[in-house]
């Protein structure tokens, strides 16, 4: 039979059976989102992905970081190349250690791709299958036949090929009492599934492990609900989240066959989180603990392998490597590419070794992944305490008070993310998982159904600032938020900026008192710091399109957290106020932190227009360089500022001479989807190069377009231009206007 053909029977085989599947599990509605408790994840269910390096060293290195961890469930992928070679020396170094090993085996790129109709391959294949299995077949858990066979770009798999290579291991283990696990689709695509174990289960081999790389990061936070399955539309009717994912893919396990349901691989990327986050080692932290405790939670996996274990981009520990392997570390995590004194384990590692300790062999009692952002789980340990994990989703925060008595908050012990002690109790939960300890068995305040049901503000952004926790706050006539510092009470900050308590307190100057009045204090519960407030009055026309907006003092918080939070400098949020009632058109005020030792950006380039190669000691290039790259950053970011006058920008010069720039007068600022266009840019910097002449506008966009990468089109002139015909109008209408007075 030629492969057309064949190829073509597979195809018409594979629509009777995603039919018959879809038919019978009914689109998997069955399969609730939703958590339940009881759940135990024993101590073999976190694992982690490992690779060989050419330096020994690191064999030990790997087994030490492992025992650090606690882990004794290993995962590797091993080729043809792999015999005789760093991989083989450390799988025996691992199996001599007694680490419980499944071993991914998978054909050369070039191989994989050709399985189906080349003969010679299919020896190579068997001959390959056959030493292995000889040689560990008895040591290891269990073989894993190849990998992302829906990836063929990265493994070299179609699905013909995946399903020669899938009967040749049968076949040549045929003999042997060894677990064989399959098929590792890649992400969530449970047709690809179906498809395979169908065919899988014809041959007469069905997986006795049904393994799949349950990925989530496409949707960013591992609570979503994937709007990629079935598009955006759909995503609220079938909320395929991790819970459902999971449960589905269980589900198949037990249509085919299978004994266990494994996620072999998973990881968010550096480059991945740093498009969002001005923290990406954190927030690899922070997913990676939000996404194993509902996995443990789910009831639907029986193991996790975390990996790869070591990777710059990818790995729990970075090695310092430059660029990324040809191949995905998800089809062919090949090797260790850094060297050993490179090596480094970031605050992921951490995360997940505090994970181990607390939750290996522990109970859930209580699981709640609610769509108003709020997570809630509850673990009896081994050693009869009891762990509480709270979170929101990301952006939001939720007072600790509302879920816990003040008793309870005083008998806990408060852990971080990495398991260390927190100094005092926490006063509210974010995005950044939070641990309770408990010596014995403790119930939030609410029960489950109120906590899903609490009405939790979606519209306040809140930054994930180190040292500074951020909560929500009302009174009945204000509604706001403010940041709590070490050492400082909810209750008391909130009342201190309170509005009629803040413009009881001196003025230490006045900024600016126009339409909105700006002015600086001591801080009521530091004097040793200086605030900044804005109060913020609607006037005129703009009391009717305000009342369609956040209020002012809202957008200026919700804009400096969003900016932080991308990593772009804008002066600490403090605290801001509105009224309960039409909170756009009233009066509403916003706190920051001063920017002390500042100059703007307006101060210094009014100089070097007037012919100044220096402002405050600093050269006209270093400014220009510090001022163009921090726009170009939050252009990049996906911010427009809206009112990017050199006034807007302070900058500070460290001990070094360095420059930091910071935007203040942020209220206008958007947010947006994608990178913005070259238009859009230009419209942004007119403004701030009002002050300039030509010559050094020209040199202050060479370092803006240093920056970005490259130059804009030759009409990048034009909307400055127009900035400057647009004020020489303005002012010959207002002398117009004033000689006729």
């Amino acid at each position: 039979m030629n492969s057309r053909t064949r190829l073509r029977q597979h195809y018409i085989q594979a629509v009777k059976d995603t039919l018959k599947t879809l038919t019978k599990t009914r689109l998997w509605f069955h399969c609730s989102p939703s958590l339940q408790a009881g759940a135990t994840p024993q101590n073999d269910f976190f694992g982690i992905n490992v690779a060989p390096s050419s330096d020994p060293q690191v064999d030990d290195y790997i087994v030490d970081r492992l025992k650090e961890l606690q882990l004794q469930q290993i995962r590797m992928d091993f080729s043809y190349d792999s015999i005789d070679g760093d991989a083989e020396r450390l799988l025996k170094r691992l199996l001599a250690e007694g680490y419980q090993l499944m071993l991914d085996l998978l054909p050369p790129l070039e191989d994989a791709s050709k399985l189906a109709d080349d003969l010679d391959a299919q020896q190579r294949w068997a001959d390959f299958i056959d030493h292995v299995g000889k040689h560990y077949g008895d040591q290891v858990n269990c073989f894993e036949i190849g990998a992302t066979p829906n990836r063929g770009r990265w493994s070299g798999f179609e699905p013909l090929s995946y399903l020669t290579a899938w009967k040749i291991a049968n076949e040549q283990l045929a003999n042997n009492s060894i677990l064989l696990a399959g098929p590792n689709v890649s992400d969530f695509e449970p047709i690809s599934n179906v498809v395979l174990l169908a065919e899988m289960q014809r041959q007469g081999h069905a997986p006795d492990i049904h393994t799949d790389n349950l990925f989530v990061e496409r949707v960013v936070e591992p609570e979503a609900y994937d709007h990629r399955v079935l598009g955006q539309w759909a995503t609220t009717i079938f909320k395929f989240n991790l819970v459902k994912k999971a449960r589905v893919f269980q589900d198949l396990s037990q249509q085919f066959g299978a004994k266990q349901t494994i996620c072999t691989y998973k990881c968010w990327t550096t480059k991945r989180l740093n498009r969002w986050s001005n923290d990406p080692q954190s927030k690899k932290a922070d997913y990676l603990v939000r996404y194993l405790v509902i996995a443990a939670a789910s009831g639907a996996l029986d193991k996790v392998y975390w990996g790869p274990l070591i990777c710059s981009r990818d790995g729990l520990i970075d090695d310092g490597a430059i660029g990324y392997p040809q191949i995905d570390n998800v089809s062919f995590y090949k090797e260790v590419r850094g060297h050993y004194a490179q090596l480094k384990p970031g605050k992921a590692f951490y995360a997940l070794a505090n994970l181990v300790k607390l939750l290996s062999g522990a109970k859930c009692v209580r699981a709640i992944s609610a769509d108003n952002g709020i997570n809630h789980f509850i673990f009896n340990t081994e050693d009869n305490s009891q762990i509480h994990i709270n979170w929101t989703r990301d952006r939001q925060t939720i007072p600790v008070q509302l879920l816990y008595t003040k008793q309870q908050i005083a008998e806990a012990s408060f852990l971080d993310i990495v398991g260390n002690p927190l100094v005092q109790a926490a006063s509210s939960f974010n995005e950044q998982p939070n641990f309770m300890k408990f010596d014995q068995a403790q119930q939030s305040k609410l029960s489950t159904e109120q906590m899903t049901q609490l009405n939790v503000d979606h519209d306040i952004i809140f930054a994930p600032i180190e040292g500074i926790e951020f909560s929500p706050w009302s009174n009945g006539d204000w509604t706001g938020a403010v940041a709590i510092k070490p050492g400082e009470d909810l209750a008391e900050k909130a009342n201190s900026m309170l509005p009629e308590n803040l413009l009881s307190l001196p003025k230490l100057s006045v900024h600016r008192d126009q339409r909105n009045i700006v002015w600086s204090i001591k801080d009521p519960l530091n004097p040793n710091n200086i605030l900044v407030v804005k109060e913020n009055h609607a006037k005129g026309l703009k009391k009717l399109s305000y009342r369609f907006k956040d209020s002012k003092g809202k957008r200026h918080w919700n804009n400096a957290s969003e900016m932080i939070r991308r990593g772009v400098n804008s002066p600490t949020p403090i605290a801001f106020f509105e009224r309960t009632e039409n909170a756009g058109i009233t009066t509403n005020y916003y706190v920051c932190e001063y920017v002390a030792d500042s100059f703007s950006a307006r101060d210094a380039f009014s100089a070097f227009a007037k012919g100044e190669q220096q402002y405050d000691g600093v050269n006209k290039e270093v400014i220009f360089q510090a001022v163009a790259h921090y726009a170009c950053h939050m252009h990049n970011r996906k911010i427009i500022h809206h009112d990017l006058s050199g006034g807007n920008l302070l900058m500070t010069k460290n001990e070094q001479g360095d420059i930091n720039v910071t935007a203040i007068d942020i209220g206008r600022a958007t947010i947006l989807k994608m990178k913005p266009t070259e238009h859009k840019r230009l419209l942004d910097l007119m403004r701030l190069c009002y002050k300039l002449d030509w010559p050094n506008r020209k040199l202050f966009m060479h370092y803006y377009f240093d920056a970005l990468g490259h130059a804009f089109s030759s009409d990048w002139k034009k909307p400055l231009s127009y900035y400057d015909w647009k004020h020489k109008t303005k002012r010959k209408i207002k002398r117009f206007l004033k000689g006729k007075k």
